[in-house]
């Protein structure tokens, strides 16, 4: 299974293409407006007719932007589901065997020192359960120099840890809120057709 970094990552990734997608909204909106008779446009006239193609433009953008967000959202609840999935797998890896009650309880209450040297008393005899037991004791008691102990003399479990570390670091913001803070707005009526004849070709195109 994927760690936590490359999990976070890949939806980091995921959620970054549909960032960038709404700052194409202005340029896409041009090709999603009604078709408009000749006969119609002549009524209208031309400015009328851009305005009425504008405002269609912008109603297109405001939904697909709407779009990006809540696809953005979903993206966040996978991630924290396959994060969680992952914080299982490590917790299953990083637990002991079976162990009985009385040395669970002695575990409980011994002090950091004693914990250190049970540890690397069962790592050296080759009794990882008893060593699992002793780490996980540790960081259910908040006890971070055995911690740092373990993680030390198994590196695999540094690593593992690590991964639970991160896991425990959630964002600020909420998914949503990131998003307005780095998606660019929906193009408005009014900026479709201030926007630069190349920029939004709503003339010669639409007509």
């Amino acid at each position: 299974m994927a760690s936590i970094q490359e999990i976070k990552l890949s939806y980091s990734e995921d959620q970054t293409r549909l960032i960038n997608e709404s700052f194409e909204l202005g340029a896409s909106a041009q090709h999603h407006t009604g078709a408009m008779s000749p006969e119609l446009e002549g009524k209208l006239g031309p400015q009328e007719a851009d305005r009425v193609r504008a405002a269609e433009a912008s109603a297109w953008a405001d939904k697909d932007r709407a779009r990006l967000r809540t696809h953005y959202e979903e993206l966040d609840i996978e991630k924290r589901a396959a994060i969680e999935l992952r914080v299982e797998q490590i917790e299953r890896e990083l637990s002991p065997g079976e162990v009985n009650f009385g040395d669970r309880l002695a575990a409980s209450a011994a002090t950091p020192e004693a914990l250190i040297g049970a540890m690397d008393s069962a790592l050296t005899s080759g009794d990882e359960d008893a060593a699992l037991l002793a780490f996980q004791i540790a960081r259910q008691r908040d006890l971070e120099k055995v911690v740092a102990h373990a993680v030390t003399v198994r590196e695999d479990w540094g690593d593992l840890y690590g991964e639970l570390v991160e896991a425990a670091e959630d964002p600020e913001l909420d998914p949503g809120d990131r998003f307005e803070m780095f998606a660019k707005p929906a193009p408005t009526k009014e900026a479709i057709l201030a926007a630069p004849l190349d920029d939004r070709n709503i003339y010669g195109m639409m007509r």
